[in-house]
């Protein structure tokens, strides 16, 4: 059996409704050389038939059935199985670029000394409708710096990284779930470079069941303490401003949250589209008045943005109608 270039580790816990895009954006990468390794993390809707179907379909797929055990057991299972020198993160309700893969190799072998390397994103809602277009620094320095500041140096599952310095360092580590992707940036920053490719290489999906809205609690008690271990590794003096009670929260996930992104981001369409389905939440009629009358503020300062949007990222169409043959098999 040939050895890929890539090893594709995509974590599923449940992603049933997004779950055809997301596999089958890697399925079309215009770089074709990788096995996609995807571990069914005890799934209670249809996930897992979705992944066997797709694994029948494409002999680039293994697909791993477990209990649930979290994301960090179902990245360390896929991580044990690759194969590949070079490790793509992908995540089950994501939609991939067609180019993404085709960039990262491309800018990784031309840059040794990148260990770790990810892409801008377009971030998207339950619908596939934009909602703010990132692109973060390719300097190295500028990234560890936000990473110490307790601020993001990736999209995680836009990441390709080095297999052997991964594994070298001891992959993903369970005392950092849920902010296992601050932790491995960290660490991998003392091995080399991190850098971001200048485009736009997935479709990052924003919605309540996500990680980043369901465990904030858990995520702010265990961030502080990575820091402080990251601080002393250095020899540095740990800023206390920068630790955050657990107990504080951010701002709820829902149709206000994703309201006030997609304004800033420039898609006033979607801002308001989200601003109408607040009145379907449980939120104090003052906040929706609040909510409103900022789009309405922000929707004129975020013209220019908008014109701009028309003509750039938008979410890529499949070439293949996935769900269409889905169906035809009896499967949705």
């Amino acid at each position: 059996m040939t050895t890929p270039l890539i090893s594709v580790l995509m974590p599923v816990y449940n992603c049933s409704p997004y779950l055809a895009k997301a596999v089958g954006s890697i399925l079309e990468q215009t770089h074709t050389d990788f096995e996609l390794i995807c571990i069914n993390d005890g799934s209670t809707d249809d996930s897992g038939a979705i992944l066997d179907w797709f694994a029948r379909y494409d002999h680039r797929m293994l697909v791993v059935h477990q209990r649930n055990q979290g994301i960090v057991a179902a990245l360390s299972r896929a991580l044990e199985v690759s194969r590949a020198p070079l490790l793509a993160r992908m995540d089950g309700d994501d939609i991939a670029f067609p180019g993404r893969f085709e960039w990262q190799v491309d800018a990784l072998c031309k840059d040794p000394t990148i260990v770790a390397l990810g892409t801008g994103a377009l971030e998207i809602d339950t619908d596939d409708a934009p909602l703010r277009l990132t692109q973060l620094t390719a300097d190295h320095n500028e990234l560890v710096a936000r990473l110490l500041k307790r601020e993001s140096a990736f999209f995680h599952p836009s990441v390709m990284m080095r297999g052997n310095i991964v594994r070298s360092i001891g992959g993903y580590r369970s005392k950092y779930e849920w902010i296992e992707d601050h932790d491995m940036w960290l660490r991998l920053s003392q091995h080399g470079e991190l850098s971001n490719v200048q485009k736009t290489g997935m479709c990052y999906r924003q919605h309540s069941k996500s990680v980043c809205w369901s465990h904030q609690e858990a995520q702010r008690g265990r961030m502080n303490e990575l820091l402080r271990e990251a601080y002393l590794e250095r020899d540095l003096e740990f800023p206390e401003h920068l630790a955050v009670s657990p107990l504080d929260r951010r701002s709820p996930a829902g149709h206000g949250k994703w309201a006030r992104v997609a304004i800033r981001g420039g898609y006033i369409k979607n801002a308001w589209k989200h601003a109408k389905r607040m009145t379907s939440e449980s939120t104090r009629a003052s906040y929706r008045y609040r909510m409103w009358l900022e789009l309405a503020l922000r929707s004129v300062v975020s013209l220019p943005m908008a014109c701009l949007h028309s003509s750039t990222s938008s979410v890529p169409a499949l070439k293949t109608p996935w769900s269409e043959l889905m169906a035809a098999d009896g499967l949705i």
